[in-house]
């Protein structure tokens, strides 16, 4: 829950591992043991996810799009979004606006 609220921040291993109680390593295994990722991971996901919603209401470039959700930039994005969806933002778009 706390990555997802802050997904957009710069989180760091230390201040999840603060937040838990836990070693960082601790935590680290302890999370991918529960969610089957790394934290990290986890939170690429949710910013690919916010980057997913506005895409799905065309409300911004792509560039402004990566902006917004916490990318250093357009390309940036579309590595991240690849590897996470296995496509890039240009296809999917294309693919979810014919259904």
């Amino acid at each position: 829950d706390y990555i997802d609220a802050h997904c957009l921040d710069r989180i760091r291993l230390a201040d999840l591992a603060a937040l838990t109680g836990l070693s960082e390593t601790a935590m680290s295994h302890a999370f991918k043991a529960a969610t089957g990722v790394p934290p990290h991971r986890w939170q690429m996901q949710a910013r690919v996810d916010r980057a997913k919603a506005m895409m799905a209401r065309d409300v911004a470039s792509l560039g402004d799009i990566a902006e917004a959700t916490g990318f250093f930039d357009q390309a940036h994005l579309t590595r991240v979004f690849k590897s996470i969806v296995g496509v890039t933002p240009g296809a999917w778009m294309r693919s979810t606006s014919r259904q």
